[in-house]
Parts: C-alpha cells; structure tokens; sequence
C-alpha cells in the first residue's frame, strides 16, 4: 500500500502514467513527504534572513567605511582643493569639512586657535588662519562661531529671496553678531561671548548707497570703498558675472547669490551652498551648519591623535 501510494504521487507529480486520474490517497508515506517539505521550507526561511542580514551589515559596514574615507580626504585635501585654486567651473556644488588651513610644504596642520588670534597652533608650529589677512572679517570672526559670507547685490533678482529668508530666519532672535556702529550703539570689539552666526555681506551693488539700503540691520557689512571687498570675491572665485572680467576672476566657481558658510576657529569652509540650505530649511539650517562644525573639528582632533 505505501509503496503504491508512493508510485500514484510520484506519477501525479511528473504528470505521466494512467493512474493520473486516480484519487489521491494520504496515507504515511505522504504525511511524512509532507513534513519533509515543511522542515526543508523552515530551513531555507531560516538561510535567507541570515543570509539578509549578513549582507545588510556588510553594506552598511562598507558605507560608514565609505564616509569615512571620504570625510578624511576632504580634511586632508585641505585649502587647496577649495577657496582661492584653480580648477574647472563650480557655481553650485556643496564643498565641506575641510577646506581648511595651506601650510607651506603642502602640509594640512591642524591645531587650535587660541584665544580667537589670528595665529593658529599645531602640533609642529605656528602660522596664520587664511583669512587672517582680511580685517574687514576679524570682528565677525573672533566674536562668532559660523560666519555666513553672502554674496549678493540688489540689482540681482535671484538674491532678493534669499535675502529676505535671511532676514526672517535670523533676525531679531539674539542669533545674529551684531554690527560695529559709529552711533555707540555696539562698540565692542571683543565680545565676552561667541555669538552663534554672524552675517558678513560683500556686495556687488552699484553704489555704496544701495548696498547701505539693501543691507539688513543686523548684518555687518564689508565697507563699499574697501579694497577688501573685492579681494574676498577673488579670495572665493566668487562674483557677479558682469564683475569677473574686472576682477580678472576666470573661472568663477560661484556666482550670485551665494552663502559660504565658515568654521571661526579655523578658517575652513563648511559648505558653499547655504543658499540651498536657507531655501530648504530656513532657520533650522543653523542646526545643519552647526553639525558640519562640530564634526570638522572632530575630524581634527583626530588626525592630531
């Protein structure tokens, strides 16, 4: 009897044989079939989550090891890959954590500026931050944790959006540095504490009186008639188009609007888009910034372990 229903099955199964239309029988032959395939689907069941799983930590281990990789070379590119090279056309693309200090000898030292001065201490000497030679910026500098360079102009139809996100992000939120005055409203140069942001803008206005009205009230502002003014722009590759030609900038890799957001404590650049991130996040864009801060200085301090 089992051996026949073993036959019958077995017949059904393959789809030959006259006692294809016989009824089917279930005796103990095909219950202990019938637990086999249940047991062998368990275990294929079991193979294929850990199987799953394994490559699902493989993955993930690769791309931490990925980030890793790629966050250490950007540290270690340093100024050279960013601000003030050469290079092709880059009007929009987000630079980050790490485009920091050029040392002479192609050497990227990293230490710790002490006391917010303009000389920065590592581990085999001093030298100075990159943007130390520009004392239009020192005040927003020393006195601020992220300074926020804007380019823009009032005559520019795409800045005017992203100064008024600015403005409503920041403004009147005791957030911002507030601006040197002649009124004796702010005469501090040194504040006893670092304040979250400050703005600094470098106009491409036609005048000194529309850059003055365009302007927010809380912003600090590189004087019009300053030779500094133009000098950041070719610092960053960062103007108008109808100034590139005066400015002998050729490429430029950032045009107008544009926010460079800046590490302080080390001169590095954070990120060049900051105009995507105030279209995107508004005021919770300081939060990303600060984040990018804290992990560049992270990154630091462990490439001087």
């Amino acid at each position: 009897f089992l051996c026949h229903s073993k036959d019958t099955m077995q017949k059904r199964r393959v789809g030959g044989g006259g006692d294809a239309s016989l009824p089917m029988t279930v005796g103990d032959g095909a219950a202990a079939t019938t637990t086999r395939r249940r047991r062998k689907k368990k275990r294929h069941g079991r193979s294929l989550f850990l199987c799953n799983t394994t490559f699902a930590s493989v993955a993930i281990i690769m791309v931490m090891i990925f980030l890793s990789a790629f966050v250490m070379k950007m540290i270690l590119d340093g100024h050279n890959n960013s601000v003030g090279g050469g290079g092709g056309s880059m009007t929009k693309e987000r630079q980050t954590l790490g485009q920091h200090i050029n040392i002479p000898g192609n050497m990227n030292m990293i230490g710790e500026n002490k006391g917010g001065s303009n000389i920065f201490t590592g581990g085999k000497g001093l030298f100075k931050l990159p943007l130390s030679k520009f004392s239009t910026l020192s005040y927003a500098l020393e006195n601020a944790d992220i300074v926020a360079l804007y380019f823009a102009a009032s005559w520019c139809p795409m800045s005017t959006p992203i100064t008024k996100a600015l403005d409503v992000a920041f403004s009147g939120k005791g957030i911002l540095l507030p601006p040197l005055s002649n009124d004796g409203t702010n005469t501090k140069i040194k504040h006893e504490k670092r304040h979250r942001l400050a703005i600094v803008y470098i106009s491409s206005d036609s005048s000194e009186e529309e850059m003055t009205l365009y302007a927010k009230q809380e912003w600090n502002v590189v004087p019009y008639e300053s030779s500094e003014r133009n000098e950041i722009k070719r610092h960053f590759s960062t103007c108008a188009k109808k100034e590139m030609d005066d400015l002998r900038i050729n490429p430029r890799k950032h045009e107008i609007p544009t926010l460079i957001l800046i590490d302080s404590l080390t001169h590095g650049v954070l990120s060049t888009s900051g105009v995507e991130d105030i279209k995107k996040n508004h005021e919770k864009a300081l939060d990303e910034w600060a984040m990018m801060e804290q992990l560049a200085r992270s990154m630091e301090e462990m490439i001087m372990v």
